[in-house]
């Protein structure tokens, strides 16, 4: 098991650049508003802290055990924060949109079983049934993330609410990131495993997404523009609900 400078310098560069968007997070309090953001960039750190350490060791059975058993909790925590920024994008006031969970959730799943197929239907040029799994599941991860980006971008359009600075920056980042990600793990199925140039492509990707997303969390966010007329309208007639069933409630007897 041995990796060529340019795998190193990119293997550096990907975890300075999550450790460096972790911190921000974190120095400048968004880790309360990004949650499970920060919780999987401090997963990714200590995996590749821990692969590292195999690789420098030469233990390349656990390195093995580590890189392949981290992969569905990595899967589990892109799903997750994707959930994150819906929830902060359709739930401005502390609760759901009327309809806004169900139409994300019918964008989701419809993209989802798109993915799914998509990455059964492709047929790998690999030579192992494990280096196939690794280009299916990768593009399944890339298609499902991407596409419940834009679940939320045509959820919140369609309900006319609106985006909240950081949360845009976040969800600019990933988007481009994931976009990236299919477009090369589309072509690393097709053409198979031994182009390593979508590696550096992939690479640069992450890096200016990070810094991206690092950067923009860094500096205050802006006043909130105020609410579209539809979600006003919609937490209006909320209140009055509410007062009119208070009121039914004392009437009784």
């Amino acid at each position: 098991m041995k990796f060529s400078l340019l795998e190193r310098v990119l293997w550096a560069c990907g975890f300075y650049s999550t450790l460096g968007l972790a911190f921000v997070l974190i120095v400048r309090g968004r880790s309360r508003t990004f949650p499970v953001l920060t919780a999987w960039l401090l997963f990714t750190t200590a995996r590749t802290i821990l692969l590292y350490t195999l690789y420098q060791h030469g233990a390349a059975v656990w390195y093995a055990r580590v890189y392949w058993g981290a992969l569905i909790p990595d899967f589990a925590f892109q799903v997750a924060v994707v959930i994150e920024i819906a929830r902060i994008v359709l739930r401005p006031t502390g609760t759901w949109v009327r309809d806004a969970r169900r139409t994300f959730a019918a964008w989701g799943i419809a993209g989802a079983l798109l993915a799914a197929g998509l990455a059964v239907w492709v047929s790998p040029p690999a030579r192992t049934w494990m280096a196939a799994w690794q280009m299916r599941s990768g593009l399944f991860t890339s298609l499902v993330t991407c596409e419940l980006f834009v679940a939320i971008s045509m959820t919140a359009n369609r309900l006319g609410l609106g985006w909240r600075n950081h949360v845009m920056a976040v969800a600019q980042g990933l988007t481009v990131w994931s976009s990236v990600m299919v477009v090369t793990s589309s072509l690393r199925t097709l053409l198979g495993a031994q182009h390593r140039g979508f590696d550096l492509v992939r690479a640069c990707a992450y890096f200016l997404a990070t810094f991206w997303m690092s950067a923009q969390l860094w500096i205050a966010e802006p006043e909130r523009q105020p609410l579209a007329p539809q979600l006003r309208n919609y937490i209006l007639a909320l209140h009055q609900r509410v007062e009119y069933d208070l009121r039914r409630i004392d009437a009784q007897p």
